[in-house]
């Protein structure tokens, strides 16, 4: 999860990290499954897929224009 943040840090704050995080984690109770799925929030797109025991692996995020590669696991 700190691999998460710290990709992040310099484009949000720590609120709305959390904030996107929350919501990749819950969007993926719903398309849960080992095939990335995009998703969007706000200015934010993200993909992700589910990694099993209750992890997500997020593959990357944009914010507005700036594609961010994070592949991390939450």
């Amino acid at each position: 999860m700190n691999k998460f943040f710290d990709y992040l840090m310099g484009d949000m704050t720590d609120g709305a990290i959390r904030e996107l995080l929350d919501y990749i984690c819950r969007f993926m109770t719903v398309f849960s499954g080992d095939v990335p799925v995009e998703g969007k929030v706000g200015n934010c797109r993200f993909c992700a897929s589910d990694f099993g025991s209750g992890r997500v692996r997020v593959h990357w995020v944009e914010i507005g224009q700036q594609h961010i590669a994070v592949d991390a696991v939450v």
